[in-house]
């Protein structure tokens, strides 16, 4: 692909602030370290490292809309935190360490800190994720980047830990090492949750991205309640009935479905925990008790929860 450039001073921008630090900005976080890439030009992509203390609990100040896409890396446990998205609760769960979340500035986010934590911030902006798509082997243009909060994955966790060494020792960080991290990381991020353009193109009746994203968000921020159709709904200003069809058509799968493939997600974090009984994950993933989340795990992911529970540790 087009070469990347790569900034040990990053580029200042009005009031001090630093490229693609638009995170650590809403946090009152000075001079957060931040390395910075370009795809090509006017397409930077910034990584930011972010540190949470006492100083920066409670509410954040809203960040200004953009079509841009911020992936955190959790490097530490957080118990509990919350995304608003307009005035409304958006993601409200914790994270463990290694997971991740993906969302679109376009939603125009404030958060919640309720304790201190680390984190990388990885502001992506879509020109910067359409200049590598449009690569001879880019893949073609994606509409979303789409997944559970709080999934982890072992090769955006890997990448992130690669590069924990460029923010301590900018000085040592040399151009061909963040090239290669930076397209492994855009190439792997956009096969596994990005929506291609042409999906978008041929479903019909489907939920805008929007939609799909408030309803998906709504969904996981409620993912241990008992949550009705006409809620969701209308959170996405629809009717029962369209919602319901236009959310298979979009996803390819109910509500229902997408959900408790969520909480299944959401159990196999918890599961990882040696001090949480299978019964109490059971009820704070949305389980009626432990022999719901013991049918519902082994036909979806084929061993029960301490069997598989079991595999980890071993």
């Amino acid at each position: 692909m087009g070469e990347l450039a790569y900034a040990r001073q990053p580029d200042r921008i009005e009031g001090g602030r630093t490229y693609g630090d638009a995170v650590a900005r809403s946090l009152g976080i000075q001079a957060a370290p931040t390395l910075r890439t370009q795809t090509l030009p006017g397409a930077q992509v910034g990584l930011t490292r972010i540190s949470c203390r006492a100083a920066q609990l409670g509410m954040t100040p809203e960040i200004p809309a953009e079509d841009s896409f911020v992936l955190a890396l959790y490097l530490t446990d957080l118990a509990h935190h919350e995304l608003w998205s307009r005035g409304r609760r958006a993601i409200s769960q914790g994270y463990r360490r290694n997971s991740m979340r993906i969302v679109n500035l376009d939603a125009q986010y404030s958060a919640l800190i309720t304790a201190p934590h680390e984190s990388i911030g990885i502001y992506i902006p879509r020109t910067a994720l359409d200049g590598f798509a449009d690569e001879p082997d880019g893949g073609g243009r994606i509409s979303d980047l789409v997944c559970p909060a709080g999934l982890i994955d072992p090769v955006v966790a890997g990448l992130g830990a690669a590069l924990l060494p460029s923010f301590e020792r900018p000085e040592e960080t040399n151009r061909l090492f963040l090239d290669q991290i930076t397209i492994a990381l855009f190439s792997h991020v956009m096969r596994r949750y990005g929506i291609a353009e042409k999906r978008r193109q041929v479903l019909v009746g489907g939920l805008s991205l929007g939609a799909e994203r408030r309803a998906k968000e709504y969904l996981a921020a409620r993912f241990d309640e008992d949550i009705a159709v006409a809620d969701v709904a209308e959170a996405c200003n629809l009717s029962r009935g369209h919602f319901l069809r236009a959310f298979k058509n979009s996803t390819g799968e109910t509500p229902h479905k997408w959900l408790q493939r969520y909480r299944i997600e959401q159990a196999k974090q918890l599961l990882t925990v040696r001090s949480a009984s299978i019964a109490e994950i059971a009820l704070k993933c949305g389980f009626s008790d432990q022999s719901h989340l013991t049918r519902v795990f082994s036909k979806s992911v084929g061993i029960s929860p301490g069997a598989w529970r079991r595999t980890q540790q071993e």
